[in-house]
């Protein structure tokens, strides 16, 4: 994994998170280490809800949603799941297109994740569908060192959690960053309401 994620160990145990929602499971490898670390942060039951296109698309749509990872896997992602405690430990996955799943909705959580479809309008309905106190948004791009940028009106969550911070939320840009396929680095931003 890259190395802007490790900062999320931080983030969980000081949060103490009760309910996780991650948007872009792929292959349950954060999911597993958000789980266990939110559960070495308290004694209480922890729940996840990860939504996740898994195999309901095509190529076609990962090209056009900025996904590089490779398709998802959600048997992977159960396997990964089902080794965290299971009488402290219950999760569940919705699979389609956030747009269709998500969007429109107002889901409760203690800590969010998005990492999903890259297109800001999607990252914009993910994050307005959640109703939690801290969100961390994958793929906040800076330049790359030949000034490397995809088209932030259409990716990466810039644009949207400029708006938060706009709006006067706390938004805190962690300093790991890593290089992408497209020239640019990602950070992790976290937006705390």
């Amino acid at each position: 994994m890259a190395k802007r994620y490790d900062q999320m160990q931080a983030l969980i145990l000081n949060a103490k998170p009760r309910s996780l929602v991650e948007i872009g499971v792929h292959r349950g490898a954060r999911a597993h280490l958000m789980a266990r670390w939110a559960l070495a942060s308290h004694k209480h039951r922890v729940t996840y809800t990860g939504y996740d296109v898994f195999d309901t698309v095509g190529e076609q749509f990962h090209a056009e949603a900025l996904n590089g990872k490779g398709a998802p896997n959600q048997r992977m992602a159960e396997y990964r799941l089902s080794e965290v405690e299971p009488d402290r430990f219950g999760f569940s996955f919705v699979v389609g297109d956030t747009r269709e799943t998500l969007h429109g909705r107002l889901i409760p959580c203690d800590f969010a994740f998005i990492d999903g479809d890259h297109r800001v309008e999607a990252i914009r309905g993910d994050a307005a569908a959640l109703d939690c106190p801290v969100m961390v948004f994958d793929d906040y791009y800076l330049a790359g060192p030949a000034g490397e940028l995809p088209d932030l009106e259409l990716y990466g969550a810039n644009k949207v959690v400029d708006e938060y911070l706009d709006a006067g939320f706390s938004v805190e840009l962690l300093p790991h960053r890593d290089r992408c396929d497209h020239g640019a680095y990602a950070v992790l931003a976290v937006v705390r309401r």
